[in-house]
């Protein structure tokens, strides 16, 4: 009983001891698992801060291989330099060379300046002097006309820019003047009815308008030596298109070849824009077209402007068919019977081109005059006008060129001075 009681309690003392181990192994377990997750924590940090010095490593080694580069670079560029020779200060200037630059500036000014020249000639297709007619038209030159302007009490000789500041009173109806103003013109603000020019009116400081005189007087020689034989007796005056001053140079012609005492009738012929009465500056309401209706014979419509000695028949009330009278009997009558009974018969006609007014009466006298705006209408129009007149089977005299610039022509300005002044 006491063996069985002492293996008994050694038996127990054993399991104790086993269940005290296993407890003990249990803790050690517990331990070593619990150190081995630090581990596996520590490791994966240590593998991040391991790239992180690897990267580092790498970017270092790489600049630091730059910077060894860079170093041996520029001690070789340094080992490359060596002085040829020595900098010496400049005995003279080479910039800027005053003479050459000058020499050269003048040279293209004057190149630039003759092509700007012939760029201009090249694109300027207007007229704008008696050689230009003859040049272009073929047809003799019988006079220039001056451009004109009011300079305080006296009118001077002038340029392109007065017909320029005067295109607006052309198109309100002057469309006979020359380019120039009168005593009351638009350049005082007034309407241009007063402003036509005439050759009998003295000028502003109370003598005769010279040049305009001389320039008319000039023009009634041409066409008094236009033909062999005998002067054409019946005129007509006309021009391309409106505004180029063909009621001017036909009144103007009437008035100087009536102060050689010859008898001069001048006739308004332009029925649909009649301006003579504007030049002479009355008001009638009969005339042409009174006699070319059949309601009164011609010669009691004469009006006599006094004292230059010319008779005016005036167009009359407006017809709303002025090619039919034109080309009608009456017309064709007034003509032959104005001519017995005067020396000279003007006739102040419409544009050539694109009216047929003028062709019919082209036909019916002895004589066209075509009026040229000087450096305002373009030659294409005026060689249209001047073959329509001739394929009509009229006889073209010759061409005036009116607004003619003459501030060049030394003769001219030596002749035509203002009194007071002196030649030089």
């Amino acid at each position: 009983e006491s063996e069985r009681e002492r293996a008994a309690g050694g038996i127990a003392n054993d399991y104790k001891a086993a269940v005290s181990h296993e407890e003990m192994l249990r803790k050690a377990f517990t331990e070593q698992e619990r150190q081995a997750n630090d581990v596996a924590g520590k490791s994966v940090q240590y593998n991040i801060l391991k790239r992180e010095a690897d990267t580092n490593k790498q970017l270092y080694v790489g600049l630091l291989s730059k910077l060894k580069e860079t170093g041996v670079s520029s001690s070789l560029k340094a080992t490359n330099i060596r002085v040829v020779d020595p900098a010496y200060p400049p005995k003279k200037f080479a910039r800027p060379r005053i003479l050459l630059d000058l020499s050269i500036t003048l040279i293209l000014g004057v190149c630039l300046g003759i092509a700007a020249a012939v760029l201009q000639e090249h694109l300027d297709n207007t007229l704008k002097s008696s050689e230009d007619i003859e040049r272009f038209l073929q047809i003799p030159s019988l006079g220039a006309v001056p451009a004109m302007e009011i300079s305080g009490s006296a009118r001077r000789l002038h340029g392109f820019h007065t017909r320029r500041a005067l295109g607006e009173g052309h198109r309100h109806g002057s469309k006979g003047g020359n380019g120039v103003t009168g005593a009351n013109g638009a350049k005082n603000g007034t309407s241009l009815e007063s402003s036509w020019n005439r050759i009998e009116l003295p000028e502003g400081n109370g003598h005769q308008n010279g040049a305009l005189a001389e320039a008319f007087h000039g023009l009634r020689t041409s066409v008094l030596l236009s033909t062999a034989k005998r002067p054409p007796a019946t005129l007509l005056v006309t021009s391309a298109q409106q505004g180029e001053g063909k009621t001017t140079v036909a009144a103007n012609l009437a008035a100087s070849l009536a102060q050689l005492g010859d008898s001069v009738l001048l006739i308004d012929a332009d029925l649909r824009r009649p301006s003579l009465q504007k030049f002479f500056q009355v008001s009638r309401s009969t005339g042409l077209v009174n006699y070319l209706t059949g309601n009164c014979d011609w010669r009691s419509l004469v009006w006599q402007a006094a004292p230059i000695g010319v008779s005016v028949l005036f167009c009359g009330p407006v017809p709303p068919n002025p090619a039919d009278l034109l080309s009608s009997e009456y017309m064709r009558s007034l003509i032959r019977e104005a001519s017995k009974e005067y020396k000279f018969v003007v006739l102040d006609s419409p544009p050539l081109l694109n009216l047929a007014d003028s062709r019919i009466l082209a036909t019916l006298v002895d004589g066209v005059i075509l009026v040229v705006g000087g450096g305002t209408t373009p030659r294409e129009l005026v060689q249209r006008a001047y073959l329509s007149a001739v394929d009509a089977g009229s006889h073209v005299i010759g061409a005036t060129i009116n607004f003619a610039d003459v501030r060049n022509d030394y003769y001219y300005s030596a002749y035509h001075q203002e009194p007071g002044e002196s030649e030089k």
